[in-house]
C-alpha cells in the first residue's frame, strides 16, 4: 500500500470537487505549489501540519486524506 498515492488522491480528488487549481490550494493553505503538486503525485512525504493546512483548505477533517 502506498501511503503517499493515496494521499495524494485524495487531496486531488477533493482539490477538484471544490473546483480548485493546485495554485488556488496551494495560496489557501499557505504552501507552495510545487510542494502541492509532488504531493499529489505521490512524490513527496507530507508532514502531519501539511496535511492539517491542506484539510482545512479543502474544508475536510485530516483523517480524510487517509481513506483507501
Amino acid at each position: 500500500m502506498d501511503w503517499a498515492a493515496i494521499v495524494g488522491a485524495n487531496i486531488r480528488r477533493l482539490r477538484k470537487a471544490k473546483g480548485l487549481t493546485q495554485e488556488q490550494l496551494a495560496h489557501e493553505s499557505g504552501v507552495a505549489m510545487r510542494y502541492v503538486a509532488g504531493v499529489e503525485r505521490g512524490e513527496e512525504n507530507p508532514s502531519l501540519k501539511f496535511l492539517v493546512k491542506i484539510s482545512e483548505a479543502l474544508g475536510a477533517e485530516p483523517g480524510v486524506l487517509l481513506l483507501r
